[in-house]
């Protein structure tokens, strides 16, 4: 799971909860339910935390995406998409009507 690579990462760079929950402005004890996916991760707090830890969302989303879809709302998805363009050209993000996006290369 993404949250459980997050964890990994944060853990590696020594970084708190508390840390990471300020950044976010939620407490650490909302931050340790997410980490624990007792909260679900939103897509603007999964970003920011990529900004914190210093690492890509795509690079995280490809590494996490065994079966390379991951379910997002309308909402996500134009998010994502917003970005995705910012970030790199050749990456899209295709809503197939089902709520399941699939992460694809412009190859």
């Amino acid at each position: 799971m993404i949250i459980d690579e997050i964890r990994k990462i944060r853990e590696a760079k020594k970084i708190s909860q508390a840390k990471i929950a300020n950044y976010l402005n939620i407490s650490q004890g909302t931050y340790r339910d997410i980490e624990s996916s007792k909260i679900r991760l939103t897509l603007d707090n999964f970003l920011l935390i990529c900004d914190y830890l210093e690492i890509s969302p795509m690079q995280l989303l490809r590494k996490n995406s065994t079966e390379n879809y991951i379910i997002l709302s309308q909402k996500d998805i134009d998010d994502l998409n917003r970005i995705f363009s910012k970030i790199n050209n050749q990456t899209n993000v295709i809503n197939d009507n089902h709520g399941i996006i699939n992460l694809k290369n412009g190859d």
